[in-house]
This record gives C-alpha cells, structure tokens and sequence, in this order.
C-alpha cells in the first residue's frame, strides 16, 4: 500500500515539475524567436502565483553592441512612472493631507484662475481640461500653464493626456511634504517594495548600469528628446506591480480609485484597468519613449504578472505578453512579427526612393518575418511620421499608397486623404487640399475634421 501512495506521489510530482519545465520552456523558446525576430531586446520576469517561473535578458545594452543586458541594467519606463506620482497623491489622501476634492488652487497659489476651478481628482483622471504639455524644467512648465487663459473643457467633462497633470500632482506633493519629488519616491514609494533604482542621468551621461536605447538599425536614441526621466531595472518595476497589488503600498480603495477611468476609451491613472465587484481582474500599462519601452500585465486569475523592458522599442510588448499568457494557459501561441512603421519610417527619411524599394522588397519577400496585418495603418503613420518632420511632398507619396493597399478600407482611405489634404495646406496648395477633403468624406462621410476643415476652406468672407 505504501509504494504505491509513493508511486502514485512520484508521478504526480514529476507531471509537476515537467509542466513547470514545459512551460519555462515555451516561454524560453518565444523569447528566444523574439530576440532572433529582432523585436525584442530587453530584460522580462514573468511570474505565476506569486512566484517568478522566468527571468531572463536578450541583447544588448546598446547601439555599439559591446555589451550584454543583465538584470541589473536599468531603463526608463515612459508612462508607467505615472504610477509613482498618482500613487503618492492617495498616500497623502489615506493621511488625510489632502482630499481629493480639493481644489489645486488650494496647493499651489501661483497659477490664473482656472485652477479654482480643477480639483485633484481631475488629475488623476486627466480630465483637468488642461491641454497637451510636455516641458523639461518646472519652470518651463510653470510658464506655459501662466500663459493658458482657458481650459480646454470644463473639469470633469472630457480627456486630454495631458504631462500638465502629472506635473501639478508632483508640485501638490511637494509642497504638502516640503521634499523634493524624488525625496519623496525615495523616503515614502521605494522603501516598501525594495526599490533599487530610480536614478536620472546627470548631464546626459549614463550611470554604469543604465542601458542606452536604439532603432532597428542600430542609430543611438538615447537623449533624442531629453533624458531626465528616473532608470528602473526589472525587478525594480516588478516588485512595485507586485506590491501595488498585495495593498502594501497603499489600500484597496485607493488602488480602485486610480483604476477609474473618464470613459471606456481612456485610461486611468494605472493605465489600462478591468474591475469587476470591486476587485482589480486585470492590469495592463506601457510607456515608451526614446526607444525605451516597457509593459506590465497583471490578471488576478491565478496573481499573474508579466512584466517587459526593452531599449528598443518594437511595439510589440503587448503582443509577446499575450503569447505568454497563452502559454500559461496551455493554448497555442504565435511569434509576433516586425512592425513595418518602425523599419520604413527612417529609411524612407534618410532617402525616400530606397525607402519605398525596402517596403516593396520586404512586401514580396519577408511576409513570414513582418507584420502586414495593419499595413494601412502603418503606412498612414508613417505619413504622419514625415508631416511631423515636414517633409510633406514624401507624406503625399506614401499615403496615396495606403489608399491603394486596401480599397476596402474606407476609413483609412478616408483618414490617409485628409492627411494628404493637410500636407497640400501645408505646402500653399489650397485646390488640392479641397479636392482631397472632399474624397476624405466620399469615403467616409462621418469624417468630421474633413467636413469641419472644408467648411472653413469653403466658406465665403
């Protein structure tokens, strides 16, 4: 009787241990196809139950290729940081050092009047009504928010994401603690789940373990638009998701009100959030920027989380966190393929003709290895990706090709004509700008900024 409990413990045990091998394993091979795809060079933990079941790092810490990434190399991680600050707003609420309902004109007295009208909350919420701002000292920050006359919406009725609202909610802490924000992060958000990082290059220069990003063809971004953003490693970003979630850092009511979104096509403070009966079943969160990019997903089923660091950034972190979740499943997975926007939008920059023979080869050629599910869509971005820079003749040529790829796509043929329309007001081609708002609105009639733009174009003084 006894050998066979035993026997019966031993298979057990070993179907155990092999599903948790088998499952490793899998993980381990779409990373590795990941890495070989070149659309993932970064650091992952994914954990399942509370426990890390795979930790690895792919790649190279940057553009010269000289290096390998560890655990230790550390990275900014774009909108996630957003965490920090709403975070720290709800401790000093659970303090009772401020209500939500507080105006901010409460906190910070140099600002015109409409800060009268803003409470905290609309903060969190990014429903201040404040427009898109993005600055690099406070005092640049303090000079554009002195020079808005006008909100624009009343608080609490529409959505801007808008960094202004993350700035004021840094500002309210400071002055209600008298520290520095990192003081802050440091004395009150870092201690309880053993954060290590948190670092800000000084003068453009990268600490040892702070890992440089890059495009796809090895061009160094590292500051292309600034660097004062804090550096975190992936254990430091996951011991923050995993404490957020064991209420350690602050309480299930707080953690449920920066889950709240304006409307079902925002986010939240957190990000991307799903509550039902007042219990958090998923978490998800990007944030890019330079070429960094990070993701984390969280899903109460079975306390799974996954959590993604790249230096170089593939658009593709969401798709890989899917795949793995597959595999935590047991079900089938896929490899995510090469975005095309990111590997034309540069060389199509550099030098358009060979820009556009790249496409047309990787078109007829590397359908296995790209990802061509959106073309439209990334061929309209890329477009905008040219306007930005204003080379607006190279924008036209590209997004008449996305009216061309799918003629069944009425909306992105729509969206591609504006777009062409903007580039031909742009250029002083006042005719043909008409004459593409129009087909913009041929082919979709709802298309409300053709029709608002003709309008304006049209209209007799």
């Amino acid at each position: 009787m006894k050998q066979k409990l035993l026997l019966s413990f031993l298979i057990f045990y070993c179907s155990f241990v092999y599903g948790q091998t088998s499952k490793e394993k899998r993980i381990d091979s779409l990373m590795k196809a990941a890495n070989e795809r070149g659309i993932f060079n970064g650091n992952i933990i994914v954990s399942e139950k509370g426990k890390i079941v795979y930790q690895s790092e792919f790649g190279f810490t940057d553009y010269k290729k000289d290096k390998m990434l560890t655990k230790e190399s550390s990275m900014p991680i774009g909108s996630i940081v957003k965490e920090l600050n709403s975070t720290g707003i709800m401790l000093l609420v659970e303090k009772d050092n401020l209500k939500l309902e507080d105006k901010i004109s409460k906190h910070i007295t140099n600002l015109p009047k409409w800060s009268n009208e803003i409470q905290i909350k609309h903060l969190l919420q990014y429903t201040s009504g404040l427009p898109r701002i993005s600055k690099n000292t406070d005092t640049e920050y303090y000079g554009e928010l002195n020079k808005i006359g006008k909100l624009e919406h009343i608080p609490g009725t529409g959505y801007i994401y808008s960094n202004a609202n993350v700035f004021l909610q840094e500002q309210i802490i400071k002055r209600i603690t008298n520290l520095s924000y990192f003081e802050f992060c440091k004395k009150y958000l870092f201690s309880v789940p053993k954060i290590n990082g948190g670092q800000i290059p000084k003068d453009s220069t990268l600490l040892s373990n702070m890992a440089g990003s890059f495009d796809n063809d090895y061009n160094e971004t590292t500051f292309m638009h600034g660097g004062g953003e804090m550096y975190f490693t992936i254990n430091d970003l996951y011991n923050w998701e995993k404490c957020l979630h064991s209420d350690k850092m602050i309480n299930k009511k707080s953690l449920i009100t920066l889950s709240q979104s304006f409307d079902d096509n925002s986010e939240s403070s957190l990000g991307n959030v799903k509550i039902d009966a007042g219990k958090i079943l998923q978490h998800s969160h990007q944030g890019s920027g330079n070429n960094y990019e990070s993701f984390i997903e969280y899903r109460l089923e079975n306390d799974i989380l996954i959590v993604l660091m790249t230096n170089s950034q593939n658009f593709k972190l969401n798709a890989i966190s899917e795949s793995i979740f597959n595999i935590l499943s047991d079900k089938s997975f896929t490899i995510p393929k090469k975005s095309i926007y990111l590997d034309i939008r540069g060389k199509l920059f550099d030098n358009f003709k060979s820009g556009i023979f790249f496409y047309q080869e990787i078109k007829a050629k590397q359908k296995d290895k790209y990802d061509f599910t959106n073309e439209v869509a990334d061929l309209i971005n890329t477009g905008k990706y040219l306007m930005r820079r204003n080379r607006f003749d190279d924008a036209i040529k590209i997004l008449q090709i996305s009216t061309l790829t799918d003629l069944k796509n009425t909306n992105g043929i729509s969206n591609a004509c504006s777009l062409i329309a903007e580039c031909y007001l742009k250029t002083d081609n006042k005719n043909l700008a008409v004459l593409y708002y129009k087909k913009a609105i041929e082919f979709d009639p709802t298309n409300k900024t053709a029709e608002n733009m003709l309008k304006e174009m049209t209209e007799v003084k």
